[in-house]
């Protein structure tokens, strides 16, 4: 943001830089498109805890979705934190809690996805922890979000299947079924790495990949179960602070919604998610995708 929007310390670019590094670059950019229409909308008056509650009830009239308009939050919090500006946010703390609650459902059905974002926050979280189930958790969260993976695939994978891509077997994943030829899927270098760090830990070279931890943080033979999966990722997301409904689909429906936020078409959702229509893809992200409609980018310049 501007000087104009606040008074604010000065940091070096080398520092910003730095700084932009402690996240993820799709999230720096997020961040930063939304400080830009935020800036906008203040059009040069001083950031107050006030004036960005207003901002977020306009966006909720307007038609945003709770997580959007969550996102934006973050993203300002974010950058005040940042340029060292003490400006308490209760009433728009309390005016989000209302878009939440009021919201809920809104604009991407009764189940919320978990953003790209959201899966570093809660991949971080794990990995502090130190542990193989930390490990675990954080290499099977970020495959489940490159990938798009239904949790009948997840608990499918083996050691093999996994390389520079993902083997998705659909004798394994589709029982019975015949002729319908293996699929191999994009895996990103940090979860590529956040699988090795996980085999290295638990010694696994072969067999099943994400297996249930014993007490005592010891791995098992055992394959992790669909209920064990879903619970997983539910415990995940709350200890990270994600709110709302969460399930084992969370992961696929927030890729989708990440995608179209990042300016994918409709038709790229359904090829990453290996939809048989876009129908479905299209209803997860239907809220991103009115905002990048032709009428809001060439008219409104949104």
């Amino acid at each position: 943001m501007n000087a104009s929007a606040w008074n604010h310390v000065i940091i070096s670019d080398e520092t910003e830089e730095l700084v932009n590094a402690s996240i993820a670059p799709s999230t720096v950019e997020t961040y930063r498109l939304a400080m830009e229409q935020l800036e906008k909308w203040l059009d040069g008056r001083i950031l107050s805890d006030n004036l960005l509650a207003t901002y977020i009830t306009t966006l909720y009239q307007d038609g945003k979705s709770p997580a959007t308009i969550s996102k934006i939050v973050a993203a300002v919090k974010w950058t005040v934190k940042n340029q060292d500006v003490g400006i308490p946010f209760e009433i728009t703390e309390k005016a989000l809690a209302g878009i939440r609650r009021k919201g809920k459902g809104r604009g991407r059905g009764q189940v919320d996805g978990i953003t790209w974002e959201e899966v570093e926050q809660i991949c971080a979280l794990a990995e502090a922890e130190g542990t193989i189930a930390g490990l675990r958790d954080s290499a099977m969260i970020r495959l489940m979000s490159d990938c798009l993976l239904r949790i009948s695939e997840a608990v499918a994978i083996d050691v093999a299947d996994v390389n520079s891509g993902l083997r998705i077997r659909q004798s394994k994943t589709h029982p019975g079924t015949t002729g319908i030829p293996d699929v191999t899927l994009y895996i990103g270098e940090p979860t590529q790495a956040a699988i090795k760090r996980y085999c290295e830990a638990a010694n696994i070279t072969e067999g099943p990949l994400f297996r249930w931890v014993r007490r005592g943080d010891h791995i098992a033979d055992g394959r992790l179960t669909i209920d064990g999966v879903r619970k997983i990722i539910k415990r995940r997301a709350r200890a990270a602070g994600i709110e709302g409904k969460i399930s084992g689909h969370s992961l696929r429906i927030g890729s989708a919604i990440s995608l179209a936020q990042a300016g994918a078409s409709v038709v790229n959702m359904q090829v990453a998610g290996r939809w048989k229509s876009p129908q479905m893809p299209a209803h997860y992200a239907r809220a991103e995708l009115i905002e990048q409609s032709a009428i809001a980018r060439f008219k409104y310049g949104k």
